[in-house]
């Protein structure tokens, strides 16, 4: 594998900020130890996790466009990542809970009851 990017390095930084400490360390350890899971993790952060940095956007604002975004796209597995970052950044679970019966008007009651019976599930909460 290459040297770290000045890229890489800030999308790491920031993907630490954005899920906290713990699940990060959680996200690191359930990964494989293969090259295409390198590949992933790289571009996750070059790419990504370094426009995090950018200041129009909060981490709080970015869960919440993260999630809408995922349930529109029926991503369940990434689903779960993203709402427990997203207690992390500071939304509570109610909200969660009303971010996804929202989503029902435009993605639709099935997308919407989806993300509602994932959010529904026993996982560790935020800080």
């Amino acid at each position: 594998m290459s040297e770290p990017t000045p890229n890489k390095l800030l999308g790491v930084q920031k993907m630490l900020e954005f899920f906290g400490e713990e699940h990060f360390k959680d996200l690191r350890s359930n990964s494989r130890d293969d090259l295409a899971t390198k590949i992933g993790g790289e571009y996750l952060a070059e790419v990504c996790f370094s426009g995090y940095a950018r200041p129009e956007l909060t981490f709080r604002e970015r869960s919440l466009m993260n999630i809408a975004m995922l349930i529109a796209l029926n991503r369940g597995p990434e689903l779960r990542i993203h709402l427990r970052a997203a207690l992390h950044n500071g939304l509570s679970e109610e909200q969660l809970c009303e971010a996804c019966r929202h989503a029902m008007i435009y993605c639709g009651v099935p997308a919407g009851r989806d993300a509602l019976v994932i959010a529904s599930e026993k996982t560790p909460r935020g800080p």
